[in-house]
């Protein structure tokens, strides 16, 4: 039983080398950068799609005194009675924006780049939803290909030292053939994740345009939360800052200025006439410049009950749209908070466990008989182990990866 021992000896190597696997991880991450690129080449890209939209948009302006165009009246006016009697006049009106409507203008144009801001840092965190994705499921498919690799080799050497025994009639043929049909299995599962590997890594090269991931992605030293503030204090600072959260109240602050501005009347123009005038006949001959205003008065509202009920209708759906934002964060950011606390639980389990398998592995393989039955009960424990070590590792690559979709939920870009 020679080849036993061998492969025992084997064994233990395998085991001592797999410490190398729990140490993996960096604490500086690669990811701005990334966000950086991505964003440039999603601009380039719409950039050259769409340029002459964009110059189009660019020649767009508002008038800072005028709120419509200028227009011209003219008018004549002949006598029936006296064919050489007649009055012709020509007027210039410019409708001009009133006090209110300027000041009006000038908060709704702090507002729309305030939106537009707010519009960047939504595509950015759209972005950065993606980047993150795609680096994390390359990432954990990556470790368990890993893993696997390592089973794989560990029944690829005891399937060589079966076969031996297998031939010398020293082992059942059915013991060979459960060891191929693990590696069947194993390699059946190794196809699903480098397809999930491939997937990954072609939406990563889609976004920046590299074909290698980054190395140091562990977000874990950003802090979600103050760590002096009560978790709902924490969250609601958080959720203030989230750019979703602020493009909708900035555009409810933007429709309500828009109504009240409607409702007060100063989107009525002030009319500036300017008017030459001409009145002639046998006797006289008169010519006249005159300048005259005209002011809308605001006795009441000059809103329409059209008018109104359109606005009530779209400030009902934005306070609905409001609310359905703030319960899909908080919810999301909950089930994250659980799902982590979950994997800390597990983690204590897990070494735990390892501890024990590992503890059990030694001592069966120090008072186990040189014989088949305690070889394979020896080596059941020891597979246990591996796969008791692989699911710590994923645990602690998926608690990075829960980091990072909590960033992700409260609006936090790379």
């Amino acid at each position: 039983m020679s080849v036993v021992k061998s492969c025992i000896k084997i064994c233990l190597l395998t085991a001592l080398s797999s410490s190398s696997f729990l140490s993996h991880g960096a604490s500086n991450s690669e990811l701005p950068p990334l966000l950086e690129i991505s964003q440039a080449r999603l601009n380039s890209s719409q950039h050259n799609g769409t340029q002459l939209n964009d110059e189009y948009a660019l020649e767009l302006s508002s008038s800072s005194w005028l709120s419509g165009l200028p227009s011209i009246g003219l008018s004549y006016l002949g006598s029936l009675d006296n064919g050489n009697s007649y009055e012709q006049e020509v007027s210039l009106n410019l409708p001009l924006k009133s006090l209110g409507l300027r000041s009006s203008d000038k908060q709704l144009k702090q507002l729309t780049q305030s939106i537009q801001g707010q519009q960047i840092a939504l595509q950015g965190l759209y972005i950065s939803g993606l980047l993150r994705q795609s680096i994390w499921d390359h990432r954990i498919a990556s470790m368990k290909l890993m893993q696997l690799d390592r089973k794989i080799k560990l029944l690829e050497k005891l399937h060589t030292q079966q076969k031996i025994l297998t031939d010398v009639g020293e082992l059942p043929l059915a013991n060979q053939l459960l060891l191929e049909r693990e590696l069947v299995d194993i390699e059946l599962e190794q196809i699903n994740l480098k397809q999930q590997q491939a997937e990954a890594l072609s939406l990563f090269s889609q976004l920046t345009g590299r074909h290698e991931m980054p190395t140091k992605i562990d977000e874990s030293s950003r802090p979600i939360f103050d760590a002096h503030s009560s978790t709902l204090t924490a969250f609601n600072t958080a959720l203030a800052q989230h750019p979703l959260w602020q493009l909708q109240t900035l555009q409810q602050q933007q429709q309500l200025l828009v109504i009240k501005s409607q409702q007060a009347g100063e989107r009525d123009p002030w009319t500036l006439s300017l008017t030459a005038k001409n009145t002639k006949d046998d006797q006289l001959d008169d010519q006249q410049l005159g300048l005259g205003i005209t002011v809308p008065l605001g006795f009441s509202s000059a809103l329409s009950q059209s008018e109104l009920s359109t606005w009530q209708q779209a400030h009902s759906e934005q306070n609905l749209n409001r609310d359905r934002i703030y319960l899909q964060l908080t919810t999301q950011t909950e089930k994250l908070a659980k799902q982590q606390q979950k994997l800390l639980d597990q983690q204590v389990l897990l070494k735990r466990g390892l501890s024990l398998s590992r503890t059990i592995t030694e001592e069966l393989a120090k008072v186990k008989e040189q014989n088949q039955i305690s070889y394979e009960i020896w080596l059941r424990r020891y597979m246990d182990a591996l796969d008791t070590e692989s699911r710590l590792v994923l645990n602690q690559v998926t608690q990075q990866q829960l980091h990072s979709q909590q960033l992700q939920a409260l609006g936090i870009s790379l």
